[in-house]
């Protein structure tokens, strides 16, 4: 089993505490949302769980290894990541692009084997963007790449998968089949920490919550313990509503009539 630890975790960018003291423990086989309004933190505590950015102290252990120590090709083993902003190379089809997940595996002048051959197919298929595979990749849809950069991370055969955002510039039809392949991944066993806007989207996919504001915990939890109406109107500074929902251990909120976001919209 694989196991990710985050011991009171702080990040700074200049003076300002961008995430302050987090921790978190993390199995394989589960799905953890981070939620919170913008500003909370959620992207930056994804950059240092990956690795990419430094802590200002606390840390961050796969399986007992501070991730820190780790080259950026041993992490790239263990941990795949997909940013909320994603950039495709220009002059890479789509299949190129997906192939450079195996880099962390063989260099880019060795020739793919057929087990690399076989899990790129794989990825392209269960993003369902097989027929984009001989396409420039740049010139793809904002949603169209982002699915070109989770097929990429699926590709990477990574027992952590890392996600920010995953369903941004997403229709629903593509939401639903991107948050479907993540659960299939966790069955297999991959642990996949997602950062989301959606609360209903959150509370149905994830195993466990963690809801941050102004970079600190607020809660975290199953979503029936996260999701509570009064934590999340205060967090949102928002009105919410709380619906029954058909399965009744997960809550649904939507804006309440008398929010400001609502009477904007009306």
């Amino acid at each position: 089993m694989n196991t990710i630890t985050v011991d009171h975790c702080c990040v700074r960018y200049g003076n300002k505490l961008v995430v302050d003291d987090v921790s978190l423990h993390a199995s394989s086989g589960s799905f953890i949302a981070v939620i919170g309004p913008n500003g909370a933190g959620k992207s930056t505590f994804l950059r240092a769980l990956a690795g990419v950015i430094p802590l200002a102290s606390g840390s961050i252990a796969m399986n007992g290894t501070a991730i820190a120590t780790l080259t950026p090709q041993q992490r790239a083993k263990h941990i795949a990541m997909v940013p909320q902003q994603t950039h495709m190379p220009a002059g890479f089809t789509v299949r190129e692009v997906v192939a450079m997940a195996r880099y962390a595996f063989r260099p880019w002048y060795v020739a793919q084997r057929a087990d690399d051959e076989a899990l790129i197919d794989a990825a392209l298929h269960d993003c369902e963007i097989s027929q984009y595979a001989d396409a420039d990749a740049a010139h793809l849809s904002g949603g169209e790449q982002q699915r070109v950069a989770v097929a990429r991370a699926i590709a990477q055969q990574a027992n952590v998968l890392i996600l920010d955002e995953p369903t941004a510039h997403l229709d629903l039809h593509h939401q639903a089949a991107i948050l479907r392949i993540a659960r299939v991944l966790t069955q297999r066993g991959v642990l996949v920490v997602a950062a989301m806007h959606d609360l209903n989207l959150a509370a149905a996919i994830a195993d466990h919550v963690l809801l941050l504001h102004e970079g600190r915990t607020i809660a975290q939890g199953t979503p029936v313990e996260v999701l509570q109406h009064a934590v999340l109107e205060r967090v949102y500074r928002t009105s919410l509503l709380c619906i029954p929902h058909a399965d009744a251990s997960i809550p649904f909120f939507v804006l309440a009539h008398d929010s400001p976001a609502h009477a904007a919209m009306s």
